[in-house]
């Protein structure tokens, strides 16, 4: 009877503490600007491009300010290299081009992203709530178009040079203002940093980096 009594006590705070679960969900279209880095001298990053990330989010929170986050997106990532110590052979599904010492490739990346990560809020004040969050993502690279105004190559498709997944981190700050009941607009400022190469050159690492304005609406 003891046992009895001891599984059932388990089972109603099991289901208490699943009830109490409280779940989030929203939509977001950031803008974002995003560029290269590189750890050798020979590919020089040489700008950044504009892009969006849009997508949903969810939440799962497990105390009253704290909660679980992730969803998934569509990422427009890019990037400027500048070759400065040798050619390079770019490989495109139109044709094949040597890129002489100096000249400029811009490459622009659609990727299907995947956020995991911790998001902490402050108490409500006045009709705000101020977040903190961090986690790491990985993209899978959906398709990608390169640029080079010295020979003619305007947004031709490339596989070659570009790895088919990365992965990053993230670091987050902003606010969710009210509009009564659970639903909220959100706004604030991502950085995203590479954690693994973003582009296939040999004998390098290059990584992706970028700031994202959030703005979106938590149902």
């Amino acid at each position: 009877m003891k046992r009895l009594f001891l599984l059932l006590t388990g089972l109603v705070l099991c289901f208490q503490a699943v009830k109490a679960q409280k779940y989030s969900f929203g939509i977001f279209a950031d803008p974002q600007v995003s560029w290269f880095t590189s750890d050798t001298k020979k590919y020089d990053p040489n700008g950044a491009v504009s892009g969006f990330n849009i997508g949903f989010s969810s939440e799962r929170f497990f105390a009253q300010r704290y909660s679980f986050l992730s969803g998934l997106s569509i990422n427009n990532l890019g990037g400027n290299i500048r070759f400065t110590q040798s050619t390079y052979t770019l490989k495109t599904v139109d044709s094949t081009y040597t890129i002489e010492v100096g000249k400029n490739i811009k490459y622009k990346s659609q990727y299907l992203t995947l956020p995991l990560g911790f998001k902490f809020r402050t108490n409500q004040i006045g009709y705000t709530t101020f977040f903190a969050n961090l986690g790491i993502s990985g993209s899978l690279r959906i398709r990608s178009h390169v640029w080079s105004t010295d020979y003619q190559v305007d947004r031709e498709t490339t596989k070659t040079d570009v790895a088919w997944g990365f992965a990053s981190y993230f670091i987050g700050v902003g606010g969710e203002y009210s509009l009564g009941g659970e639903s909220a607009l959100q706004f604030g400022i991502i950085w995203t940093d590479g954690l693994t190469s973003i582009l296939e050159y040999p004998a390098s690492t290059i990584t992706s980096q970028s700031l994202s304005l959030k703005i979106g609406v938590i149902f």
